[in-house]
C-alpha cells in the first residue's frame, strides 16, 4: 500500500513546477533566481514551494515588472511562495507555510525583513474563511494581509482578483476563473510573449491549450510535467504556423525538417533505398506523408484508416499539393476534394 501511495505521489501533477517554469525565463533575465526544490527541512518538501531570490541590494523596476502585486511591494530579498492550484485556504495550508517560513529563515540565518512568504491561490476562498483567518483586503486588488499575529507574516494572493496589469499577466494564467485566465493569455499575446527560447514559447502554448480544452480543470490530472506540456505546446505552435506561413517556409521549421529526416532514415532502415536518388525520394515521400498526417490530425482530428492509406501511398507531388491546401482549408473536403475516401 505504501508503494502504491508513493507511485501515486510521484505521478501527481506538481502545479508549482509548471508555474515556476512559466515565469522562470523572464525572471532569470532580470537576475531573479527561481527554485522549486527548496531545502527547508531534512526531508524533501511536500508543499508546492517556489523560491525567488533577488540579486542586488534592492528590487529594480525591471525586476518588479515580472512580479505580481503583493510580491513586488516587499523589501525582502527572498520570496517563499506556496502555490495551490486545486486547493484553497485552510488552517493546514497556512500553518504549513508558517513552518516553512520559520525553518527557511533559521537555515539561511535571515532576519524577519529578509524573507517574505506568500500563499498563492488559484481558487478564491469564501469570505468567511478569509475572515476566520483574519485576512482582509489591502489597497492592491487580490492581495490580503491578516490581523491575527500568528498569520501576519503571510501574504495571501488571489489570482482571480489580481488586476489586469502587465506584471500580473503570467501569474494569472493559472487563475481558476475562465474569464481571468483568458484575459491574461490575450493580453500577453497582444503585447508579445516575453521569451528568449523556443522551449518557453512551447510551454506557454501548451498551458494555454490545456486551459482551452479543460484539461487542467480535472480533479487531479496525472503526469502533467513541464516536458509533457512543452510537447503539447510544440505541436500546437506548429499547427498554428500552417495557417499563416507559406509551405516552403513551414518546411524550414526544425520539427518539420526532423519529421522528413525521420521518414528518410526509416526508409533506409527498411531496405527501401535502391540507389542514392531512389532512397532519397522514398525517404522524402515518407517524411512528407508523416508531416501531412500530423498536420491534418492536429487541424481536423483523427484520420480514418482509408485516409491514412491514401496518404501513405501518394507520390511526392500529391503530398505537396495537399500540404499547400491545408493553409486555407476548413474541412478535409477542401484538401482532398473528390478524392477524399468515403469512409474518412
Amino acid at each position: 500500500m505504501a508503494m502504491v501511495e508513493q507511485l501515486a505521489e510521484q505521478r501527481k501533477t506538481r502545479w508549482h513546477c509548471l508555474l515556476a517554469q512559466l515565469v522562470e525565463e523572464p525572471l532569470t533575465t532580470v537576475n531573479i533566481a527561481v527554485q522549486t526544490e527548496v531545502d527547508v527541512t531534512s526531508g524533501s518538501p511536500k508543499a508546492d514551494i517556489i523560491l525567488l531570490r533577488r540579486e542586488g541590494k534592492d528590487w529594480t523596476e525591471e525586476q518588479k515588472a515580472w512580479l505580481a502585486d503583493g510580491m513586488r511591494d516587499t523589501i525582502a530579498k527572498d520570496l517563499l511562495i506556496e502555490f495551490k492550484f486545486t486547493e484553497s485556504l485552510t488552517d493546514r495550508i497556512c500553518r504549513q507555510l508558517l513552518v516553512y517560513d520559520h525553518l527557511y529563515r533559521e537555515k539561511q540565518q535571515l532576519q524577519r525583513e529578509e524573507l517574505s512568504s506568500f500563499l498563492l491561490l488559484a481558487k478564491t476562498p469564501e469570505k468567511d474563511i478569509l475572515e476566520r483567518h483574519g485576512f482582509s483586503a489591502t489597497d492592491k486588488a487580490g492581495v490580503y494581509r491578516s490581523r491575527i499575529a500568528i498569520f501576519d507574516s503571510i501574504c495571501v494572493i488571489l489570482l482571480n482578483e489580481l488586476s489586469v496589469a502587465a506584471h500580473n499577466g503570467l501569474w494569472k494564467c493559472f487563475a481558476s476563473r475562465k474569464q481571468e485566465w483568458q484575459q491574461a493569455f490575450a493580453s500577453i499575446q497582444q503585447r508579445g510573449l516575453p521569451t528568449t527560447s523556443a522551449e518557453h514559447e512551447y510551454l506557454f502554448f501548451g498551458i494555454q491549450k490545456m486551459r482551452m480544452e479543460g484539461i487542467m480543470e480535472n480533479v487531479e490530472p496525472i503526469g502533467l510535467t513541464p516536458e509533457y506540456v512543452m510537447d503539447m505546446g510544440r505541436r500546437e505552435w506548429l499547427a498554428s504556423m500552417i495557417r499563416t506561413m507559406p509551405r516552403e517556409e513551414l518546411l524550414k521549421i526544425p520539427e518539420a525538417a526532423a519529421i522528413r529526416q525521420e521518414g528518410w532514415q526509416k526508409g533506409e532502415k527498411n531496405g527501401e533505398r535502391k540507389g542514392e536518388r531512389k532512397g532519397e525520394q522514398k525517404g522524402e515521400q515518407k517524411g512528407e506523408a508523416k508531416l501531412l498526417m500530423r498536420l491534418l490530425t492536429r487541424r481536423f482530428g483523427e484520420l480514418s484508416t482509408a485516409l491514412h492509406a491514401k496518404i501513405t501511398a501518394a507520390d511526392i507531388n500529391a503530398l505537396e499539393k495537399w500540404g499547400e491546401l491545408i493553409l486555407d482549408a476548413r474541412t478535409l473536403e477542401d484538401v482532398f476534394g473528390p478524392d477524399l475516401p468515403d469512409n474518412h
